[in-house]
């Protein structure tokens, strides 16, 4: 710059050079901002989830606010066939599946770790049959619908086995669970294998329960799954989705109406047909979870994947071990 008070000219090109370079300085911090706002904000986790009761303190705790739509973005589908194969083709980072559906993604080789033990079944998964049948021995000869997924066979595979009926004795009609109370109220089936909300509804056609999961307590239990990468690529969001989940359940537990308002609303089902629902569920608290992913959920996985076995559900023995997300 000295140069140029003496009358100096530099070179044009030189000039174009010190302006090129004074700029980059300035914009530097600038592109170095941008580049550090998109480490931090990566795309939202994306959950998959079919309707159930068990589910619901996901979307309480979305309604709530506790998930940023940066962090956690919701799929609501029609199955839980629809939850797992959204999984399997990793369209879903993160599903809500039954854990006999998550063996069967260990079966398959998929790399997937239980980041939450969402419920327990007691009571809301059912066979509801019509009046005239009394009991499972009552199903010799009829028709009895079933979702085509491994937790209505393992259901009624479990009711057969307990009554000394093979399951030859019955026809088994594949039902979509969306379809099970127009096929009862058709006439297509005579029981069906079913579940909340399904299950209260089928009660109000006239249908009555012959079995549910508390004939085979700590059997039918719902996870919470993740890809296994994401617990080391995306640890953020995975403890934004775990701290949403614990904060809504304590929600339910300070403000019970108004939470099975809220969650019935989504399920259909009015508020206190929803409180009614969860008489028939068992939701682990943050303790709860902690302790069964410690280590006392593998010996109910181990008795459901040997069954599993036995019932042709699963081809081959797995180690349900490898789904449990160690704890400190």
């Amino acid at each position: 710059m000295a140069g140029a008070e003496n009358g100096t000219r530099l070179p044009m090109r030189h000039i174009s050079v010190v302006r090129i370079m004074v700029c980059a300085w300035l914009c530097l911090p600038w592109l170095f901002g941008m580049a550090g706002c998109s480490r931090e904000a990566p795309a939202p986790l994306q959950v998959a989830t079919n309707v159930w009761p068990g589910y619901e303190p996901l979307y309480l705790a979305r309604s709530l606010g506790y998930y940023p739509d940066s962090a956690v973005r919701f799929h609501e589908m029609t199955t839980s066939t629809d939850v797992l194969k959204a999984f399997r083709n990793h369209a879903v980072d993160v599903a809500a599946l039954t854990l006999d559906e998550a063996l069967l993604l260990v079966r398959d080789g998929i790399d997937v770790r239980i980041l939450l033990v969402a419920d327990i079944s007691h009571g809301a998964d059912a066979i509801m049959a019509r009046p005239a049948i009394k009991t499972i021995r009552d199903l010799k000869g009829k028709r009895v619908g079933v979702e085509s997924m491994a937790l209505g066979a393992y259901v009624l595979t479990r009711a057969l086995d307990q009554a000394g009926l093979p399951p030859r004795d019955v026809t088994i009609v594949p039902v979509p669970v969306q379809e099970h109370e127009h096929a009862y109220s058709a006439g297509e089936i005579d029981a069906v294998v079913t579940f909340e909300p399904a299950r209260t509804r089928l009660v109000a056609l006239g249908a009555h329960s012959i079995f549910d999961s508390r004939r085979i307590p700590n059997e039918v239990i719902d996870v919470v799954v993740v890809c296994a990468d994401m617990l080391q690529s995306r640890p953020g969001q995975v403890k934004t989705l775990e701290e949403g989940w614990f904060k809504a359940l304590e929600y339910l537990r300070t403000n019970p109406a108004d939470a099975a308002r809220l969650m019935g609303k989504r399920e259909g089902l009015t508020a206190a047909q929803f409180k009614a629902t969860l008489d028939g569920i068992v939701i682990p608290d943050r303790d709860e979870n902690k302790r069964l992913l410690s280590g006392a959920l593998l010996p109910p996985a181990q008795r459901l994947a040997d069954v599993m076995l036995r019932g042709n559900l699963l081809d081959r023995p797995v180690d349900p071990a490898r789904l449990v997300v160690r704890r400190p």
